[in-house]
């Protein structure tokens, strides 16, 4: 009996092209799912970057109202909080007295010095007696300043005035009239000159930052963000020039940052979502930036190799964000 070979050899051709299909389906399959399943990875050490502005007192005070809390959102121009200057009417007087008697000193150093001598000899100038005049009111310009300040007694500072009217007193003293006087001007020498000038322009900016300051009782935020309060800022609390006051983080220039491998950064594509925590609160965001940590010789090899990510924040958050805040992110697919 014949048998049929043909038929048995096309149902062999038909399951084996059928298990071969099957068989690559699940050898892909598996390469998809090992590929994938390796691919995602989890960073603990990411943390909230962003850039700050840092606002300081602009003199020496009391906060008498605090209108923010920490943590608060605020607009650019609000007011932060009120404050007393300690500048009274009296430290005004007393700087403006100081600028009068600058301007004063400058203008007769201007005319030089009148002599007046018998003739036919010649008039003898006291250089040294102008250079004595003019340390002691430089003297005199800071011993008011320092006085301004609290730093000493009014009789230090009455000392240094009556020190620099005998030093005046001394340079501008005249030899007594001779039969035939004769008068002459000596010019005042151009160091003298420029340092009285100098004196005068130093007395009035001292009185022109104390005007400001005593009128500076608002602290306004300098730019819109999350404001961050200086520790122990309050009602009643003192504050001296220049002191920190509050920082603001710019809501549209913050970022949380994580530093990956060159094998977990060739897993990251830009703009793909993740899923992070920061302070216990889930969120989500985007990968806004991937790039390279600028060359710092400082850093071991191992830093230099490190990949940075940005990934975004959330434009509302209902909670405070800040510079510094560690968060954890999930990358997967």
């Amino acid at each position: 009996m014949e048998v049929d070979v043909t038929e048995k050899a096309k149902n062999f051709i038909r399951f084996g092209l059928i298990g071969l299909i099957v068989l690559a389906a699940l050898a892909g399959g598996g390469l998809y799912l090992y590929q994938h399943s390796n691919r995602g990875f989890v960073v603990s050490d990411a943390m909230v970057v962003g850039s700050e502005s840092v606002i300081t007192a602009k003199g020496d005070g009391k906060i008498t109202e605090v209108l923010v809390q920490d943590g608060d959102y605020v607009e650019e121009g609000t007011v932060i909080a009120r404050v007393e200057s300690k500048i009274t009417p009296e430290d005004i007087a007393q700087l403006e007295q100081n600028v009068q008697l600058a301007q004063q000193s400058y203008a007769q150093l201007q005319k030089g010095t009148t002599t007046v001598a018998q003739a036919p000899a010649a008039p003898v100038v006291d250089s040294g007696a102008q250079q004595r005049a003019a340390n002691a009111y430089a003297r005199m310009q800071r011993m008011n300043e320092l006085f301004s300040m609290g730093a000493i007694s009014a009789a230090k500072r009455d000392e240094a005035a009556a020190a620099y009217a005998a030093a005046q007193a001394a340079a501008n003293a005249a030899p007594a009239p001779a039969a035939a006087p004769q008068t002459t001007v000596i010019p005042t020498s151009p160091e003298v000159l420029k340092q009285a000038e100098l004196q005068v322009k130093q007395a009035e900016i001292a009185l022109s930052n104390a005007k400001n300051d005593q009128q500076a009782t608002e602290i306004v935020a300098t730019a819109s963000g999350v404001i961050s309060l200086a520790e122990g800022l309050a009602a009643d609390s003192e504050l001296k020039n220049e002191q920190e006051v509050a920082r603001i983080q710019s809501s549209n220039d913050a970022w949380l940052e994580a530093k990956l491998t060159e094998n977990q950064a060739a897993k990251v594509r830009l703009g793909e979502f993740v899923n992070y925590e920061i302070d216990g609160h889930k969120l989500q965001g985007t990968v806004k930036d991937i790039a390279a940590p600028e060359s710092d010789e400082s850093e071991t090899d191992q830093s230099k190799s490190l990949t940075i990510v940005k990934i975004s924040l959330p434009a509302d958050p209902s909670f405070t964000i800040k510079s510094g805040m560690s968060g954890k992110i999930e990358f997967k697919e």
